[in-house]
């Protein structure tokens, strides 16, 4: 099981990524973890990293399927979380797996309207004692202050005009990789708005697993 997960922000694709790979074995490669750890282990690639970081520079797509490399040929079934964001990371994408000699399952594209993501996103609240965060509808921070005593903060970039940004960024970017995909039958669509079992019994059912 060779997996690409798409989806905007706050459609839960790590959640489902990290319960895909629980119930099935699959190892979980994000892309976010990947550049924190290679930065963190001050490696050549890690320090070029860095370098584009510090100059507010976006890290160019060679370099993150680079870091990629290892995880994609060190596991037999993984899913792919955090890229490719727009069609050029997806060409780079597709020039490693072939010359890796890895063929591509399937892209499954979690969706959800911009609105529900919207209230999903500007809910959370993060504790600055703990670090774990909230939703103020769904799972409220804790009352006791022995229990976590916060304060409980919004992230900057969850207010909701940051929020309705990243969503036409991704809108403009990234969701035309669905078109991409489709043109190679590689694509399903799981409806993110569900209770996370039942996505996660969808995704499983759209990669061929049993749910």
């Amino acid at each position: 099981m060779r997996v690409i997960l798409l989806g905007p922000q706050g459609a839960g694709k790590g959640t489902q990524a990290h319960r895909i790979a629980q119930q099935t074995g699959a190892k979980h490669i994000s892309t976010g973890d990947i550049v924190r750890a290679e930065i963190k282990s001050g490696s050549e690639l890690g320090q070029k990293v860095q370098d584009y970081n510090d100059r507010g520079e976006l890290v160019p797509d060679e370099i993150i399927v680079e870091m990629a490399k290892p995880y994609l040929t060190g596991a037999d079934s993984w899913l792919l979380d955090g890229f490719p964001r727009n069609e050029s990371q997806a060409r780079a994408l597709d020039a490693a797996l072939k010359e890796l000699g890895i063929e591509l399952d399937k892209v499954i594209a979690l969706e959800a309207p911009d609105d529900d993501l919207v209230k999903r996103l500007s809910g959370r609240r993060t504790s600055d004692s703990t670090g774990k965060i909230y939703h103020v509808e769904h799972d409220p921070p804790p009352e006791n202050s022995d229990e976590d005593p916060g304060p409980f903060v919004q992230r900057k970039d969850d207010t909701e005009d940051a929020i309705r940004r990243r969503l036409e960024i991704y809108h403009d970017q990234t969701e035309p990789l669905k078109d991409y995909y489709a043109e190679r039958g590689l694509l399903a669509t799981v409806d993110a708005t569900q209770e996370i079992s039942k996505v996660t019994d969808d995704v499983l059912k759209a990669v061929g697993e049993t749910a």
